[in-house]
């Protein structure tokens, strides 16, 4: 899968992702949650989804909710 790499994702009203980069979103597949280390002085808190994006590839993206920005591990 890589490292990740920070990506732009708009969203629509109801918080899902609508594009990424300037690809645009065709299916959500799945979304979880993850939320570990809270007791170490970096915990992870992101928010995952697997797309199928207009052009028929997968990607999973996250937003790191302690910084607000988007990164794909897969595109």
């Amino acid at each position: 899968m890589g490292l990740p790499r920070q990506v732009t994702v708009r969203m629509n009203e109801a918080g899902m992702p609508v594009a990424v980069g300037s690809r645009r979103v065709e299916q959500l597949r799945d979304e979880w949650r993850v939320q570990e280390g809270w007791w170490t002085r970096g915990p992870v808190h992101r928010v995952y989804f697997e797309l199928v994006l207009e052009d028929g590839s997968n990607t999973v993206v996250f937003c790191d909710r302690r910084g607000g920005r988007w990164y794909t591990q897969r595109a």
